[in-house]
């Protein structure tokens, strides 16, 4: 009777081998699968409340950012010039208060491309010491500590391709008392999404009647 060899048995033990992984990872796949609706259930609830949060808001309410996640479980809309917040854990919406000098409006709002931050530009309080050259502000609000900061004022505050963008005047090139005179100098400060500063663009003349 022939014995077989070490090396004839390789070959043999090499494709049972080569069977179990695949048996193996067709097992794994299985699982996953099964396992896969239990997961999308299991974060449904959350997602479902805010979804229909979003279609039951006050007339005149526009959403600006939903986060269906364990820490947040929120909506955030905007109403009569105001940020609020819909808590779907708790049923609650309160105002959030981003600004520490108060403004007159609203006047756009923006989500950074991870959704940590949500930016609102707004139209500053028109009183005597308000000067047009500086009558808008960007504000960023972060949705994980609800804390806000101010990013810049301005003149203008644009959101572009990739970046923000405040329109500074920088400083007078006449008189402000002749009125037929009035150009002064102003810079654009770029910023990226997430609200740090990426650099300043060379100054440029504006007539400062214009922005009256």
């Amino acid at each position: 009777m022939q014995i077989p060899s070490v090396l004839m048995l390789y070959p043999m033990w090499n494709k049972r081998k080569s069977k179990l992984m695949k048996l193996f990872l067709k097992l794994i796949i299985v699982f996953i699968l099964f396992l896969f609706p239990f997961l999308i259930q299991a974060q449904t609830p959350i997602a479902n409340r805010v979804k229909a949060m979003a279609k039951h808001l006050p007339e005149g309410a526009n959403v600006i950012a939903k986060y269906t996640d364990n820490k947040r479980h929120c909506l955030y809309y905007g109403l009569h010039n105001r940020l609020f917040r819909y808590d779907v854990i708790k049923n609650k919406s309160e105002n959030v208060e981003f600004s520490s000098s108060g403004y007159a409006r609203m006047l756009n709002t923006f989500v950074s491309p991870k959704g940590d931050f949500i930016f609102v530009v707004v139209a500053k309080i028109q009183d005597e010491t308000t000067k047009p050259y500086d009558n808008e502000e960007l504000w960023r609000y972060d949705s994980h500590s609800k804390k806000s900061s101010k990013i810049g004022s301005g003149f203008k505050v644009e959101k572009r391709k990739g970046c923000f963008v405040i329109k500074k005047v920088s400083k007078k090139k006449d008189s402000i008392h002749l009125m037929t005179r009035q150009r002064w100098t102003a810079k654009d400060y770029y910023f990226d999404l997430d609200g740090h500063i990426i650099w300043g663009k060379d100054e440029y003349q504006i007539d400062l009647r214009k922005l009256r």
